[in-house]
């Protein structure tokens, strides 16, 4: 009897233990597919999106969720998501594409489904076209009685003063990017990148100065989207617009300050002033690092430059009372004077291909061609102390001392004009994007 109770106790026993070496199944990731749009779908912004995904899990899903990227693989604008159970699902979420900051090109619709573990992905490829171009809004910083007033002018064409601060004027920029305006304190005054929308501080920079000596010596937005900073202490510091991060930090030669810069390339270029002689240079430096490549004299005192063709720079300003375009080798300096006007000039903007708008201290507008050297009287205004294009329009606004003035760059002719109280410093044209 015994013998019979072991035998039924055998099979038992290898049963037990074939069940506790038998291994769980390990889990899987989710299976998941974008079965709508279809691959190369065109999407006009604003839109709303209607993506179907189809997925499933071996042990249970518990979130579906698509968003946007772009070239770069970067999330852009809100992601949908839903979340779901069981080991199947097909849903539909619809995914807003609404910002007026995204240009027109391709872009990745990125969808995810979660099993509480693990995460399965699908790509597909769409196209983009951007809403349309347009300029939110003018901003114009003034000098006024040793404040500085911020006037807007928004798309009715109504301008109002917006902000007054009690600083003198270190310089002023605007990214249409990262939906920022710079605005910087001289010897007094901090440097704010101010939200255009309720003019909500986003990030600043401390005025260190103590000596009544202009600590903020320039602000320009180059062409690399980077904000350039110049300071009293003799640096040129870059920082990503949209949030202040920092990027490189240029040290200028002892007692030079940086006045303006721009970007070519690789290279950072600024024009440079002694703080005790006022001699001028143009000082060349590597974008990434700040390091210094090269140091030039300059026999001119500079109003704008431009970078030509990658290679060239132009520099426009006056020496001795009389206006000069300087052609300017970027490395070793060489070049040449294309033309002199009779009067010294006050500002410059770039207006298209080979051709410049120059307005002269006597108001005179000038446009410069530089395939010919030649330089053709437009019409005549106010004397200017800024220049500003459209993009948009190509016109050109042009600040003065109260007011600005809409200038066909064509024709010269004067197409509209708002006034402000105090010497317009700089007009910001604000676009969408």
């Amino acid at each position: 009897m015994m013998r019979y109770q072991h035998a039924l106790l055998l099979p038992a026993f290898c049963g037990v233990l074939l069940s506790a070496c038998r291994k769980e199944p390990a889990n899987e990731a989710p299976q998941i597919t974008i079965t709508l749009p279809a691959e190369g779908t065109s999407i006009t912004v604003p839109d709303t999106l209607m993506v179907t995904l189809q997925a499933s899990d071996d042990i249970g899903l518990s979130q579906l969720a698509v968003s946007l990227l772009d070239q770069n693989q970067v999330p852009v604008g809100i992601s949908a998501s839903r979340t779901v159970s069981g080991k199947s699902a097909t849903v539909t979420l619809a995914l807003p594409i609404v910002s007026e900051q995204l240009p027109s090109g391709s872009y990745t619709l990125y969808a995810t489904a979660y099993d509480g573990s693990l995460t399965g992905n699908d790509f597909l490829n769409v196209h983009l076209s951007a809403v349309p171009l347009r300029v939110r809004a003018v901003f114009t910083v003034v000098e006024n009685a040793g404040s500085t007033v911020l006037y807007k002018t928004d798309s009715t064409g109504l301008t109002t003063a917006v902000q007054t601060w009690p600083m003198d004027l270190g310089g002023a920029a605007v990214s249409s990017a990262a939906q920022l305006l710079f605005v910087a304190g001289g010897a007094t005054g901090n440097m704010q990148a101010l939200s255009p929308d309720g003019l909500g501080t986003a990030w600043q920079l401390p005025n260190q100065g103590s000596i009544g000596a202009p600590w903020f010596t320039s602000v320009d937005l180059a062409g690399d989207g980077q904000l350039y900073v110049g300071q009293d202490n003799g640096t040129l510091h870059g920082f990503l617009a949209e949030n202040g991060t920092g990027t490189c930090t240029a040290t200028l030669p002892e007692q030079f300050r940086a006045t303006s810069s721009l970007v070519s390339g690789d290279l950072l270029i600024c024009t440079e002033r002694h703080f005790v002689t006022q001699e001028q240079r143009i000082g060349i430096y590597f974008r990434s690092t700040g390091a210094l490549q090269q140091s030039q004299t300059l026999d001119l005192d500079p109003v704008r430059l431009f970078d030509r063709d990658g290679q060239h720079i132009l520099i426009f300003g006056n020496r001795n009372g009389h206006g000069v375009v300087q052609d300017r080798s970027i490395i070793g300096g060489g070049g040449w004077e294309p033309y002199t006007w009779p009067v010294p000039v006050t500002a410059v903007e770039h207006v298209g291909g080979d051709q410049w708008l120059v307005a002269l201290a006597n108001g005179d507008l000038q446009r410069f061609t530089f395939s010919n050297a030649g330089s053709l009287g437009i019409g005549n205004t106010p004397v200017l102390n800024t220049l500003a294009i459209n993009p948009v329009t190509g016109l050109v606004y042009g600040g003065g001392n109260g007011q600005v003035v809409q200038i066909n760059p064509s024709t010269g002719a004067v197409s509209q004009a708002w006034s402000v109280a105090g010497n317009v410093r700089k007009v910001l044209p604000l676009l969408n994007r």
